[in-house]
C-alpha cells in the first residue's frame, strides 16, 4: 500500500481563495440587495400624482392576505407600562377585476393572546362596499358573539383603536394632496383625507406623510369630530422592511396627545399571502380557541 500523499501548500491556498471568493460573492449580493432597498426608499417625489393616487399606492403596498402577531407596549407620563399581544389575519375579498365579492371588500379577524384574562377574546370586521361595515366581538367569559359598533373602541389598554390597525379601503375617504414635506430628512407626500359617511369613522380628518420611495406613511395625524388633533402615529425608515415586494413598517408608535400616553406596536411575526380559505373568516372561527 503506497504512502499517503501529503497535501501541497498550493492546494490549501487554492481552497482559501475559493472560500474567499464565495464570501465576496455573498457580500456583494447583500450589498446589491441593500443598495436596491436604499435606492427604493430614496425615491424622488412625483408632482403629477393626486392625493387619491398617492393613497391608492399606499393601499396597494399590502398583501392580498396575511397573518400577523404583534406586541403592544403602552405607557404614560407616570412610567406605567403594560403589554398586550394579539394575532391578526386579513384577506382581500375582491375579485380579479378588483370588484367586491358579494359586496365584501375585505375581512379581518383579531384574537387577543395576552394578557391571560383576555385570551381568546376576538373581533371580526367585514369591510363592505359603499355601506357600513359589519363588526362582531366574541367574549369567552360569556361564550357568545354579538354584533357591535367598534367606533372609537380601543385595543385593550392601548392608544390604538380598531380603526387604526385594520387595513383601510380607498373608498373610505376623499383625498387632497398638500405641499410635500420632509420627515427626518426623508421626502414625503402629504395627503389630507376626510372619511365618508358610510365609513362611520371616529375621526374627522387624517393627514398622512407618505415616504416617496416605499409609500409607507412615516407620520399620520388624527383629528376628532370636534376638529381637535388627538393622535399622532410615527415610524422610522429603519423600521421599514421589505417582504417580497411589499414594504411593511414593523414598529409604530401611537401617541395620544390629550391623554399624554403612548403605545408602541411591534410586529413579531408576519406570514405574507398564506393560503387562507374564505372559511377562515366564518363566525365559528371567531369563537374557536
Amino acid at each position: 500500500m503506497g504512502a499517503r500523499e501529503s497535501p501541497r501548500p498550493e492546494d490549501g491556498m487554492a481552497e482559501r481563495r475559493k472560500l474567499l471568493l464565495c464570501s465576496l460573492i455573498a457580500l456583494a449580493g447583500l450589498a446589491i440587495q441593500s443598495a436596491s432597498l436604499a435606492e427604493t426608499l430614496a425615491g424622488s417625489p412625483d408632482s403629477a400624482l393626486t392625493g387619491e393616487e398617492i393613497y391608492a399606492r399606499v393601499l396597494a403596498n399590502r398583501f392580498d392576505a396575511f397573518t400577523q402577531e404583534s406586541s403592544l407596549a403602552s405607557g404614560d407620563e407616570a412610567g406605567r407600562v403594560q403589554e398586550t399581544r394579539m394575532r391578526m389575519q386579513f384577506m382581500d375579498f375582491r375579485d380579479a377585476e378588483d370588484q367586491p365579492r358579494r359586496g365584501v371588500l375585505s375581512k379581518t379577524l383579531v384574537h387577543y393572546t395576552h394578557p391571560f384574562d383576555l385570551r381568546h377574546a376576538g373581533y371580526l370586521v367585514i369591510q363592505n362596499h359603499a355601506r357600513e361595515n359589519d363588526q362582531f366581538v366574541y367574549l369567552p367569559a360569556r361564550r357568545q358573539t354579538v354584533r357591535v359598533n367598534l367606533r372609537g373602541e380601543a385595543l385593550f389598554g392601548t392608544d390604538f383603536s380598531f380603526e387604526d390597525v385594520i387595513p383601510r379601503e380607498l373608498e373610505d375617504a376623499t383625498y387632497v394632496r398638500l405641499p410635500d414635506e420632509s420627515i427626518a430628512g426623508a421626502p414625503t407626500y402629504v395627503v389630507e383625507a376626510h372619511p365618508v359617511a358610510h365609513y362611520d369613522s371616529e375621526y374627522s380628518k387624517f393627514v398622512f406623510y407618505v415616504d416617496t420611495g416605499s409609500f409607507v406613511p412615516l407620520r399620520t395625524r388624527y383629528w376628532d369630530e370636534s376638529g381637535v388633533e388627538v393622535k399622532e402615529m410615527r415610524t422610522e425608515r429603519e423600521h421599514i422592511e421589505r417582504f417580497e415586494d411589499v414594504y411593511i413598517p414593523t414598529k409604530l408608535t401611537m401617541r395620544h396627545l390629550l391623554h399624554e400616553s403612548f403605545t408602541t406596536l411591534q410586529i413579531t411575526q408576519l406570514v405574507p399571502n398564506p393560503a387562507l380559505p374564505e372559511s377562515a373568516f366564518e363566525m365559528r372561527r371567531l369563537e374557536a380557541h
